[in-house]
């Protein structure tokens, strides 16, 4: 039976000692001589078999490092104490290298040492090594240190390995507290946050997490990336409680408004739609409320608007003190608050019980002052109401449906609320469709004028009252008092005024050439509208100037309410326009509020006797005392006196014997046409 070849042991401690450069070394202090191996000779350089003597062999040692060498080497010689070393020496060649350098002392029979050996083994590439490992974790360190994240490493059984300045700080230690402890004994709060499960997630599937968290104990936002590897966890966190801040009043302003801090348009929508989508799932009803103070505009006008500021936070900490916790209230902007109320039921009967026992509750805040600087300030408010339950709206419709509500309320006299109807809606809708309508009209040409002749008491004409008419395409002849009022409210009363006013002035100038109407006066209603604006004197000399009407024949009817408001600025236009020759009428005469303080100051012509006043005249009621005293009162003032709405032959007898001078109704003639009327003037 054969066996394998066996290389001897000192081969094969050979072949070991040249693959881990590492030699042996002999030291005979009777010689003085230092044998080494042929790997020793290798390291340093020298042939096979160098015997150099130990000062020759300390001396391959750089300055340096000789004394050490020899310090260590006598202690072994002469104290038998061993050693393992690590130094430097210059090969033959001049290379620097790094030795580990070990040895022992070999005693005689007498027990004193007689020799010294040891190995000799050349480490400079691990030295190397370990040297760039060195400078890498410095480079890392300072890294670490420098970045504004705070870092932390943990090996993998959640120790800390590492900590820097930034988390430090952040987490309120200091890395000698806190260095191979456990974290979550450290920070144990963590165990029921995202800290625990998304760690222990990323050491266990070898992944990368990132979370954000509020930091309760610390009282702030950190954003955290962790990245697992070999060794354990590097958790980076970065304080983003500025950033969340930021974040937090971005959405302040972007949702609440910034006077009141009550939310906003866009945050209230956001909220009826959810309770849209609330009342469908459960069959529920919620209501919207909307609150607009009454005469706003007036407070800031008379006490600045700083003051209309403080009385719209002092109206929102009342509002919602009225409201339950779950309600919403909202600023719209303006003076215009909006509730959402939340569920109210669901039945209908009682969710609008409900909501108007809230609206009724809501206008009780008003009932007390809002002491302003000292002074208190009243103020009232309209409300609309709407309720929705499931339906498919949106909340822009129910808005406008409590928004109509609100008119309402206040075309009730204001301080109140009310209920949205269908039928409230179906108004709105004849109202719009009305109002485009007269705006189709006036830009068609649909309007038109007729004329009621005006006559003394004795039938001579003195003149025609200009009445506008609309000739609806489809509608047919629409009276006045059907889009009038809308007019108004939609501004179209201002063109529509002053097409009539240059369409009337136009006849009037044509009068002029002919004998039988030379001296007929044209008399045209003004109304509030139009006699407020800053141009409005300018305007009527303007139509004056561009249809050469004589203005002395011109004469503008005013109605009472148009003397409530702003009285000065009302007599210095009319003064203005009676400078150029224009002549001014008191229309419907006693139905408004005259007072006779400012009355005589007034550069009128004319006062009319309203028709009411004339129909009861005869029928024993107080029509003739009425009709009596605004004569007596013309008279005193110096004014001419008409009376309207004369029909009957007793009707003129009683205002003749009364003293009116002048008086028009269907008695005398209907309003007629152009055409018509320059028959009737014809006629005469």
């Amino acid at each position: 039976m054969s066996t394998s070849p066996r290389l001897p042991d000192e081969t094969l401690v050979h072949i070991a000692g040249r693959i881990a450069h590492l030699g042996g070394w002999i030291v005979d202090l009777l010689s003085d001589r230092m044998f080494w191996s042929n790997e020793v000779c290798d390291i340093v350089e020298v042939p096979h078999g160098a015997s150099p003597t130990v000062a020759e062999a300390i001396a391959y040692h750089p300055p340096g490092w000789r004394a050490r060498a020899r310090q260590l080497f006598d202690g072994c010689a002469n104290d038998g104490i061993g050693f393992d070393e690590e130094m430097q020496v210059i090969s033959a060649s001049g290379v620097r290298k790094w030795v580990r350098i070990t040895a022992e002392a070999v005693s005689g029979a007498e027990g004193a040492v007689t020799r010294v050996q040891g190995g000799f083994q050349d480490i400079t590439e691990a030295k190397h090594a370990d040297s760039d490992r060195r400078i890498l974790a410095t480079r890392l360190t300072t890294t670490l240190e420098s970045i504004t994240d705070a870092v932390v490493m943990l090996d993998r059984e959640w120790r800390f390995t590492f900590i820097n300045g930034t988390a430090e700080r952040l987490l309120q230690c200091t890395r000698e507290e806190v260095l191979g402890m456990n974290i979550w004994d450290r920070f144990p709060e963590a165990v029921d946050g995202p800290y625990f499960i998304q760690y222990h997630r990323a050491m266990r599937e070898n992944c990368s997490v990132a979370f954000v968290e509020h930091y309760a104990p610390l009282k702030l936002w950190t954003e955290i990336r962790a990245y697992p590897s070999e060794e354990g966890l590097a958790v980076y966190i970065l304080d983003i409680s500025e950033r969340k801040a930021s974040e937090a009043k971005i959405h302040t302003l972007a949702y609440f408004d910034k006077l009141t801090g009550l939310p906003n348009r866009e945050l209230l929508v956001t909220h009826v739609e959810q309770a849209i989508a609330a009342n469908h799932a459960a069959g529920r009803y919620r209501a919207l409320l909307i609150i607009d103070l009454d005469n706003f505009k007036s407070i800031n006008d008379t006490r600045g608007h700083d003051k209309g500021d403080l009385l719209l936070q002092m109206v929102a900490q009342r509002v919602c003190a009225a409201v339950g916790t779950a309600d919403i209230v909202a600023r719209f902007g303006g003076d215009e608050f909006v509730i959402l109320l939340d569920d109210l039921g669901a039945e209908r009967e009682l969710a609008q019980q409900r909501a108007t026992a809230a609206a009724g509750a809501l206008l009780g805040c008003f009932n007390g002052g809002f002491e302003i600087a000292g002074i208190d300030q009243y103020s009232t408010a309209s409300i609309g109401v709407t309720l929705f339950d499931g339906e498919a709206v949106s909340p822009d419709t129910l808005l406008q449906r409590a928004d109509l509500a609100m008119y309402q309320a206040k075309g009730a006299g204001r301080n109140a609320y009310a209920l949205y109807s269908p039928e409230l809606q179906s108004r709105l809708h004849d109202r719009v469709a009305l109002e485009a309508d007269l705006r189709q009209g006036l830009s068609s040409g649909h309007f038109l004028l007729h004329y009621q002749p005006l006559a003394e008491v004795d039938g001579r004409m003195t003149g025609v009252e200009a009445l506008v008419r609309w000739n609806h395409p489809t509608r047919g002849m629409v009276p006045p008092n059907d889009f009038i009022a809308p007019a108004e409210e939609s501004g179209l009363i201002l063109p529509l005024g002053q097409w009539v006013m240059r369409t009337a002035c136009e006849l009037l100038a044509r009068w002029t050439g002919a004998p039988a109407s030379a001296h007929l006066t044209m008399a045209v209603n003004v109304s509030a509208h139009q006699l407020h604006r800053p141009d409005f004197v300018a305007q009527v000399l303007d139509v004056l100037a561009a249809t050469g009407a004589p203005p002395e024949r011109l004469k503008l009817e005013l109605t009472e309410s148009l003397l409530v408001n702003d009285v000065e600025g009302t007599i210095a236009k009319m003064d203005q326009l009676k400078l150029a020759g224009v002549r001014f009428s008191l229309d419907d005469f006693g139905t408004g509020y005259s007072s006779l303080s400012y009355l005589h100051r007034l550069p009128l012509s004319q006062l009319k006797i309203d028709k009411s006043f004339v129909r009861d005249a005869l029928g024993g009621q107080q029509g003739a005392a009425i009709a009596h005293t605004i004569l007596a009162l013309g008279k005193a003032l110096r004014l001419t006196v008409l009376a309207e709405g004369v029909e009957t032959p007793e009707q003129l007898a009683f205002i003749a014997c009364a003293g009116c001078s002048e008086y028009q109704g269907y008695l005398y003639s209907r309003p007629l046409t152009e055409a018509a009327l320059a028959e009737f003037i014809a006629a005469r």
